[in-house]
């Protein structure tokens, strides 16, 4: 055996594996008579390491390596114990950063949903009105301190910490990734047991984001003790093109639900609501409480679109009375035995009244004059057992197409929840603009799957230690 074959031998043997062994070996041969080699590469079996390459002549350190006859080198200079010898192989290095990016790609997508759902303002584009989703949306548990929604605070906290395993490269910054997810994790983990006890629904997209948080927690931690013993066990590609294919599918995992949710298949209206729809006419469905202060607020928002629209609109109020608001319930009544034609006219009027005008006692003679009614003739209605049955159907309406606060109105097929002007308005132009573009949900996750998938096969299939210009690109990673 040559003396150059000899200390690469030793080398990869534990016998010595120091970087003096590379001042035994300085001409510039290639042992495998293919010529000279590159003079910025040191001709030692770290040359072959740095690329991520080794030769049949290179022995590997691993068992495995031996096996396959030195077809799998040893890694780079970072694998090296502290005692000089070869730190064993470890294939599946690239495997824990993988399982640390890839659910971190599902909390930004399901994120990214929950924001559009939000700012949709109940027009079900990824979630119906009955659903879930619906009712920890209108939870108090769906915005910190009642300010700011937790889908929009999520998607910043997972895009930052998306970004910040891009650039991770010692293990104090793993640490530091460990030190933000742990927390998410925890907090993710409360959420759901808010879900269970508080809320008493479950929202999937929710639930993918909590269980991602979770999962991202513990492979966090996994991954910073393994980078606190060795760097180099948790190292990635650092090709461009890795690089690339991971921030683009961020990108696509932020994107993508903005334009579906811009584009959704729209569910059928439920029969009730169906049954009150005009033809040729778009028809608003509000349910209402005289007594609540957006429900104040909306009326001269929904009374401007009728009067805006004209004939091609037509207004309709349910009653739901909240047991919050004890001038509710007689101002509803009243407002049922009002006939047809002069509802909106005492619906400004009770709109406008105060808080202690609301009295069974009082509304008849307030309401009188505006109805074209007997005051007698309006109180005998309101105790009615008919207007009584009248108002707990509404109220059970409600209760059935899963409403959970007030004002909640159906703008043609869609849902405005809470006071929102714009999104009446909004509404109000896609339902006279017709038929649109409908993107099914399940496309979406097809191009959310396959931009995740290729990103994490362009991570396995790229070599580990490989930089731009170096290793050449047909070599696989060990750890594929």
């Amino acid at each position: 055996m040559s003396p150059s074959r000899l200390a690469i031998s030793w080398m990869c043997s534990g016998r010595l594996c120091s970087a003096s062994t590379s001042a035994m070996v300085t001409r510039p041969i290639d042992v495998m008579g293919r010529g000279a080699r590159r003079p910025d590469i040191p001709f030692n079996a770290w040359g072959y390491a740095r690329t991520g390459r080794a030769t049949p002549q290179t022995p590997s350190c691993s068992r495995w390596g031996r096996a396959l006859g030195g077809f799998l080198a040893c890694p780079e200079p970072s694998r090296l114990r502290k005692d000089g010898a070869c730190a064993k192989h470890e294939p599946m290095r690239t495997w824990p950063v993988l399982l640390l990016r890839l659910p971190l790609l599902v909390a930004i997508a399901a994120s990214a949903a929950l924001v559009v759902e939000y700012t949709n303002a109940g027009d079900p584009a990824f979630c119906g009105v009955t659903s879930g989703c619906f009712a920890v949306r209108m939870s108090p548990w769906s915005r910190l301190f009642g300010l700011a929604p937790l889908p929009s605070l999520g998607l910043a906290a997972y895009a930052l910490l998306f970004g910040l395993t891009l650039v991770a490269r010692r293990k104090s910054q793993h640490v530091l990734v460990a030190s933000l997810a742990v927390p998410g994790g925890l907090f993710a983990a409360f959420l759901l047991w808010l879900q269970k006890t508080e809320i008493g629904a479950f929202c999937a997209w929710c639930v993918a984001v909590d269980l991602s948080a979770i999962v991202i927690a513990l492979t966090s931690v996994w991954i910073a003790i393994r980078a606190w013993k060795d760097e180099g066990s948790v190292l990635l590609p650092q090709r461009r093109s890795v690089t690339t294919a991971w921030v683009t599918a961020a990108m696509l995992a932020v994107v993508v639900p903005f334009v579906w949710g811009r584009y959704p298949v729209e569910p059928p209206l439920p029969a009730v609501i169906q049954a009150e729809q005009a033809p040729g006419k778009v028809t608003i469905v509000g349910f209402t409480d005289f007594e609540c202060p957006f429900c104040r607020r909306m009326h001269p928002v929904l009374h401007g679109v009728a009067e805006k629209y004209g004939d091609r609109v037509t207004l309709v109020r349910k009653m739901m009375p909240l047991s919050g608001h004890p001038g509710a319930e007689p101002a509803a009544l009243v407002y049922l035995c009002v006939p047809a034609a002069k509802r909106e006219a005492v619906a400004d009027q009770l709109y406008a009244a105060e808080p202690e005008q609301l009295t069974r006692e009082a509304l008849p003679k307030l309401i009188a004059p505006t109805a074209g009614l007997e005051a007698d003739a309006l109180a005998s209605c309101m105790k009615a057992p008919q207007t009584i049955a009248d108002l707990e159907r509404d109220k059970k309406l409600f209760e059935e197409l899963g409403g959970r606060g007030l004002p909640f109105t159906f703008v043609g097929k869609r849902v405005v929840l809470g006071y929102n002007p714009d999104r009446v308005e909004m509404a109000m132009t896609q339902e006279l603009g017709g038929a649109r573009l409908s993107l099914p949900l399940w496309s979406m996750f097809v191009v959310l799957g396959a931009a995740f998938l290729l990103a994490a096969l362009v991570t396995l299939r790229t070599s580990v230690g490989d930089l731009d210009g170096d290793a050449p690109r047909k070599e696989r990673s060990p750890s594929a």
